[in-house]
């Protein structure tokens, strides 16, 4: 999904993830989606992108720090919306009954 310095990774969402995203930053993943036509806040972008951050060769989780940087770094060269769908397009995959 992303290559950063050679290393490529991934997205990865789960229940517990969710729970903890929506506890750290105090607000509803689908609630700020619906509300706000699909696009996210920057903290949130963010929270999603960090949690869910896992090396795609093992399905390593990176710790948050790393993520955080790897994070600033996807989100210039990509672009902020191109990561937005990207995490988007993975949390429908990973967590497809919160769309149904």
């Amino acid at each position: 999904m992303f290559e950063v310095e050679s290393v490529s990774y991934t997205l990865r969402f789960n229940k517990q993830k969710l729970k903890t995203i929506e506890m750290t930053t105090k607000s509803s993943v689908m609630g700020e989606m619906v509300k706000n036509g699909g696009a996210l806040s920057m903290q949130l972008l963010e929270a999603l992108f960090t949690f869910g951050l896992v090396k795609e060769k093992g399905l390593v989780a990176v710790p948050q720090t790393e993520a955080a940087e790897i994070y600033d770094k996807v989100v210039e060269t990509n672009g902020f919306m191109s990561v937005t769908n990207a995490v988007i397009t993975k949390l429908q995959e990973d967590m497809g009954f919160m769309f149904r």
